[in-house]
């Protein structure tokens, strides 16, 4: 009998098909699954990363693995070009790393740079031409350098730039009319340098402006009357320049600003602008600017403020009883005003710090008779017309009257200014080691001698402030023990000889810098 080949079921070609279709899945996938290639930094920016690297002394920046990818590098890519292959240098931070030398050009040969970061080093000189080419380039800041020069025209041909920070370096001169080109420019920060001249009128095309700094400057001239078209500003900083008064009224327009401070500015005064439509206002600051008058009572009303300095005006009038509802607020400083009136109970009971010294208050029912421990300083805060109360304590009247006898009065004063008890030369230098100053009067046991402190630290970031300085150096010359240590105040440091015996003095300040305060 013949064999036949038996023919397959339907069920059979049905299985055996579906073998061939699950294989031919199987292998279309492990087709795809294969991994596309790295992407990799374009070659030519590699290179110039060498010749950054070995100009600089750069040696954090892992070439084998590619700068790209290495962790705290300080470089960052867009990897995103060539289907993902291939990546660009879009930003480069090399801030606090003590680089010295002049700025390399070769910055200029990243032509998708966006942010450039050299902050806090060593460098000198100029800035390069060559950075002209950059021209994608929006954030810059050089800061805490030693560049020099006048204003670099070649920034003002980087038009692309929204943040711009300059301070802390050795620039002088004016500021060129050119600036104005630099119209999408956000946050401009140019204090801490040695410009001079008026303020360029080419700021006010800065439409998109929300944040200006140009403390510690030699600019001078009138205060320019601009200000109300940069609407959309939020921050402003004119603090320790030339500039003379009045504070323009178009500064009413900003109703934006969280963060506005003017100081010391030339010239007559005038009364305080209309700020009270600046509902937001976090930080004010407006000391030594003449401004005359009484104190608005809508600033007691601003539930955003932490920090209040109306110091060292011609600020007259009562203190506003609206200013009671100002709990929130971390610092009152009225110092060096010619309020009047009685001291008001809240500003005793306060837990924070106020300091309301050199004023003409009276005693009143409930005014305080003696100087209060804690964190609210009365000292000279009364009127002339107080000194003839004896139940009023003398650090309360003006000019701090002594209250000894003739016989424990003294004829020289030797203080250890921040630091512990010294002798020198047989001379006994007393200790000075309080470490509060913020809103502070302090006598000493002996009642010989006392301080003032007024002021803190602003935007340092530390809560607690410290006000005595350390020098971090071995100091070597000679009578070390006086200048290992010393007492810092932001605003207002007096020193109170007590009982001293009518007659001239020599005085002799010894000083040396032994840090810089940031």
């Amino acid at each position: 009998m013949a064999w036949r080949r038996p023919c397959p079921s339907a069920w059979s070609l049905v299985f055996f098909l579906g073998l061939l279709l699950a294989e031919a899945v199987h292998g279309a996938g492990a087709q795809a699954a294969a991994p596309p290639p790295a992407p990799r930094l374009v070659p030519a920016e590699g290179r110039v990363l060498r010749r950054i690297a070995a100009a600089l002394g750069v040696s954090h920046w892992d070439f084998a693995a590619g700068p790209c990818d290495y962790s705290g590098s300080g470089v960052h890519c867009d990897c995103s070009f060539s289907n993902g292959t291939v990546c660009y240098v879009t930003e480069i931070s090399l801030e606090k790393q003590n680089f010295s030398g002049e700025l390399p050009p070769d910055f200029a040969d990243f032509p998708n740079l966006l942010q450039l970061d050299l902050s806090r080093n060593l460098f000198h000189g100029g800035v390069p031409d060559q950075w002209a080419r950059m021209n994608k380039l929006q954030g810059l800041s050089m800061m805490g350098n030693r560049l020099s020069g006048p204003f670099p025209m070649v920034l003002t041909k980087i038009t692309t730039l929204t943040n711009l920070s300059i301070e802390g370096n050795e620039f002088h001169g004016p500021i060129p009319p050119e600036i104005g080109g630099l119209i999408r420019m956000q946050k401009l920060i140019l204090s801490a340098n040695e410009f001079t001249g008026p303020l360029p009128t080419a700021l006010s095309l800065f439409s998109n402006l929300t944040d200006l700094r140009i403390s510690s400057t030699n600019f001078s001239g009138r205060m320019p009357d601009f200000w109300g078209k940069l609407k959309r500003l939020e921050k402003l900083q004119i603090e320790g320049s030339l500039l003379q008064g009045p504070i323009p009224l178009s500064l009413s327009e900003l109703t934006n600003l969280y963060d506005l401070r003017i100081s010391d500015l030339r010239g007559s005064g005038s009364a305080l602008p209309d700020l009270s439509g600046m509902q937001s206002m976090k930080t004010l600051v407006l000391r030594k600017c003449s401004i005359s008058g009484s104190i608005p009572s809508y600033i007691g009303s601003w539930t955003t403020l932490k920090h209040l300095d109306l110091s060292f005006n011609k600020l007259s009038g009562e203190i506003p009883p609206s200013f009671a509802n100002m709990r929130g607020v971390d610092y009152i400083y009225l110092t060096g005003n010619s309020l009047t009136g009685n001291i008001p109970g809240w500003i005793l009971r306060r837990n924070k710090i106020a300091d309301i010294s050199f004023n003409n208050f009276t005693v009143g029912n409930s005014g305080p008779s003696q100087c209060l421990p804690g964190s609210v300083n009365l000292v000279e805060s009364y009127s002339p017309e107080m000194n003839s109360l004896n139940s009023v304590q003398p650090c309360l009247k003006r000019n701090f009257p002594c209250v000894a006898s003739n016989g424990q009065y003294r004829s020289s004063l030797y203080i250890n200014c921040g630091d512990k008890e010294a002798t020198i030369n047989g001379i006994k230098y007393e200790a000075d080691t309080t470490p509060k100053g913020a809103s502070l009067l302090y006598v000493t046991p002996g009642s010989n001698w006392a301080f003032s402190s007024t002021g803190n630290f602003m935007d340092d970031n530390i809560n607690d402030d410290n006000y005595i300085a350390t020098s971090a150096s071995k100091l070597t010359v000679p009578n070390s023990e006086l200048y290992t240590k010393a007492r810092l105040s932001p605003l207002l440091l007096t020193y109170y000889g007590l009982c001293m015996l009518s007659g001239s003095y020599t005085v002799n300040l010894h000083f040396a810098e032994i840090c810089f305060h940031k």
